[in-house]
């Protein structure tokens, strides 16, 4: 019942985290249509061709033209341009404008070699004018002397609403995942070796690869929402094709073959992470380590080397291995969580493994006993077992053996 309420508790947590991150996802996907809806609807103003020049559709707000389809024309005196920054394809200037009402404006554009003279020329003297659109500048018109240029600023077409899409499509993903990993572990539970995989791996790729193909589709398409969900869509579908595939050899050939792994006769001691449950004695032997050896299985306080026998606890009757298997939900805690680092000091974990075993006499004659270790101890914990001899308490009597041993008994005195 303890695993199943901590599935419930941290299945919870990941439902609430998904409901936060498609939250966010849903306000940065508004927050990008009305960017779009307001930026994307510039070019219906037909002001200039590709090559900025004018054609003849420059709709300046008055008497013909209304808000919103209209820029509002602002005529501004050029008191001052700096150059403030030299970039490969171009150059960066600082306009100071002289606005009416003794007002000023500070603009940063980016300028091509070919405008830099009039920029520099409209610096002395010059004059401007600013075409207002939803509260931005989008054109500068530079006038010096007899030469006048339209210049676009960064807001032409505006593309504000990329970021807020592409973040969106991402954290929709991430949440989609954690919503699925979530509810299957309330439902399911969530250690079991088999469900790992289908649980987060598999829909935490896929979904969180399909909102990366999202922020790409926004990206690189400016007019179509519609191009999101076909790019997210394409490598979501790939993804999961991938991910399943991979799934399907680890839970069908990999885990199995583990599990029907053989055991490795002790030939010396061996000291390595394990963990015991079992009732009764069985229940003193968790203690974080295991000593497998020719003389059986044993719990020690720690990786210590030699045969010492301070702190050492051997198992205090026989064991008939059942099966090797990957943790179950309805497992213990410490077996379920448990991992089990390399003997050899390597960083990477190993799978986490249980041996299901009953015990033959003993204490508790009949009783399950489970041995957690790591993928590459258990084979010589089932050594160890098979090895091990055999305890004068473990040996059951058959039935009538000891009416049987006691008229022999009789006889012979």
């Amino acid at each position: 019942m303890r695993g199943r309420v901590h599935d419930v508790v941290w299945g919870t947590v990941r439902v609430v985290l998904a409901v936060v991150l498609l939250g966010a996802a849903w306000q940065l996907a508004r927050s990008a249509e009305r960017d779009r809806s307001a930026d994307l609807d510039f070019p219906r103003l037909e002001i200039h061709d590709a090559q900025g020049r004018d054609t003849g559709s420059l709709k300046v707000c008055g008497d013909r033209y209304q808000k919103p389809f209209c820029l509002r024309a602002e005529h501004v005196a050029v008191d001052e341009v700096l150059l403030r920054l030299n970039k490969k394809g171009g150059a960066r200037y600082q306009f100071e404008f002289g606005r009416s009402g003794g007002r000023t404006l500070a603009l940063k554009l980016d300028i091509r070699y070919a405008d830099q003279d009039l920029v520099e020329a409209a610096g002395r003297n010059g004059k401007a004018t600013l075409y207002w659109w939803r509260d931005s500048v989008r054109l500068l018109e530079v006038s010096a002397g007899s030469e006048q240029r339209m210049l676009r600023t960064a807001h032409y077409p505006g593309r504000e609403f990329v970021l807020p899409a592409a973040f969106g499509a991402v954290l929709a993903g991430m949440g989609a995942a954690f919503l699925w990993s979530g509810l299957w572990r309330i439902v399911r539970g969530g250690a079991s070796r088999l469900n790992w995989p289908w649980q987060t791996t598999v829909p935490g790729v896929t979904l969180t690869l399909a909102g990366l193909g999202g922020a790409l589709g926004a990206m690189f398409a400016v007019r179509s929402p519609w191009t999101m969900a076909w790019t997210a869509g394409v490598v979501g579908a790939v993804s999961a094709v991938g991910m399943a595939c991979w799934a399907y050899r680890l839970v069908r050939r990999t885990l199995p073959a583990l599990e029907r792994m053989e055991p490795v006769a002790p030939v010396a001691e061996r000291h390595f992470l394990g963990t015991v449950w079992g009732p009764g004695p069985w229940q003193m032997l968790s203690m974080g380590w295991l000593r497998a050896g020719p003389q059986g299985l044993a719990a020690v306080p720690g990786p210590a080397t030699g045969t010492g026998s301070f702190g050492v606890r051997p198992f205090p009757g026989a064991l008939r291995l059942v099966r090797v298997r990957p943790p179950h939900r309805d497992d213990p805690l410490r077996l379920r969580f448990g991992r089990y680092r390399r003997t050899d000091g390597a960083e990477e974990a190993q799978i986490a493994l249980i041996a299901e075993c009953e015990t033959l006499g003993g204490p508790v004659p009949g009783a399950r006993v489970l041995i957690g270790a790591g993928s590459e101890d258990l084979p010589h914990v089932l050594g160890a077992l098979s090895t091990a001899p055999p305890s004068p308490l473990s040996v059951p009597s058959a039935p009538g053996q000891d009416s049987q041993d006691g008229q022999t008994r009789r006889r012979r005195q």
